[in-house]
């Protein structure tokens, strides 16, 4: 069973990634959000310091494609926080 600490842990590092990976794309939230097919409120809500969301595997699947990168670079915990 996965605890509620490891699904914030878990979130916490794919929502830095997606962050990171975004801004060394040097797009905004709103050139994401059209790339990825979501709305700029989704990233928004990805991408703030708020409690975890539950994220569908469609819209883990578009952000991949979006920034370019695989599956599991987002979730990956070597990435440095990102301001």
């Amino acid at each position: 069973m996965v605890t509620n600490n490891e699904l914030s842990e878990k979130y916490n590092i794919f929502r830095n990634n997606v962050k990171h990976y975004r801004k060394n794309l040097k797009l905004s939230q709103e050139e994401l959000a059209e790339t990825a097919d979501v709305s700029t409120s989704y990233i928004k809500q990805i991408e703030s310091n708020k409690e975890y969301k539950n994220i569908s595997l469609t819209v883990i699947l578009k952000l991949s494609k979006a920034l370019n990168v695989s599956v599991d670079k987002l979730f990956e915990v070597e990435i440095k926080n990102v301001k």
